[in-house]
């Protein structure tokens, strides 16, 4: 079965310039051949992705091999990223620990972690490969685009053009790992999903190329981008100016 139309396939990635492949996202019980984080805390899971991004290998993770806790928690293992997470991200705790200050106080913390709650993993392991390589059965739920401001605009019309609406992007606060998964994952719940802007996160960017931010969105959507390529403002005059400086 094919995952989609190899002709839509090289057309879309052909217009837009891509340099390098979305990864595709899904879990599994099945332990796959790849890449995987020592047992334990060993860093930020975006920095690994370097992996997919730049080798085209896979990477998996599992509620023991996970890089970092935010990770574990974002990606559905665990049900907290860390004790005191609410002063973590906020104002620290003297003598303790540094706060991020990413939100003011450990109040509107606490309601930011009400609200988050990740969908529990559904399966042991959580797989990141580049979208070639998924083969047979396997489906992505997300899919993921690290890319630079030209290409991202490219994406980023597009996909409200495929959508037939002026507001299928939006950018939610949160970690780099809730940007290209948690929240397509809740995007993928509903009858009219969006696509989530990212990698805005200040501790995850050292993790990327400093001009590179992230599209995601579920499966669904990133065919309908697919499918909307052909006759867009990607074959115009317009467009052909952006894409020379690529």
């Amino acid at each position: 079965m094919k995952l989609y139309p190899e002709d839509l396939w090289r057309q879309f990635r052909e217009a837009l310039g891509l340099k390098e492949s979305p990864l595709g996202i899904y879990y599994t019980n099945d332990k796959p051949e790849g890449t995987t984080p020592k047992e334990g805390i060993h860093g930020c899971m975006i920095g690994l992705l370097q992996n997919v991004r730049k080798k085209g290998e896979t990477v998996y993770f599992d509620k023991d091999h996970f890089g970092c806790p935010g990770g574990a928690y974002y990606m559905g293992f665990r049900e907290t990223p860390r004790p005191n997470i609410e002063y973590f991200l906020s104002c620290g705790i003297p003598g303790e620990m540094e706060g991020e200050r990413y939100i003011k106080t450990p109040e509107l913390a606490r309601e930011f972690f009400k609200k988050m709650k990740p969908r529990t993993a559904p399966a042991t392991y959580c797989i990141f490969k580049p979208i070639e390589k998924f083969s047979g059965d396997e489906k992505p739920e997300v899919v993921v685009f690290f890319v630079p401001p030209d290409i991202l605009s490219g994406l980023f019309t597009l996909t409200n053009y495929a959508l037939e609406r002026t507001d299928g992007v939006f950018t939610p606060f949160g970690s780099g790992c809730s940007a290209i998964l948690t929240y397509p994952l809740k995007e993928a719940e509903k009858d009219q999903p969006c696509a989530i802007l990212g990698m805005f996160d200040v501790s995850a960017r050292p993790m990327v190329e400093k001009e590179v931010l992230t599209l995601a969105m579920s499966y669904s959507v990133f065919l309908k981008l697919l499918e909307n390529a052909p006759g867009s403002f990607l074959e115009t005059e317009s467009w052909k100016k952006v894409f020379k400086r690529n």
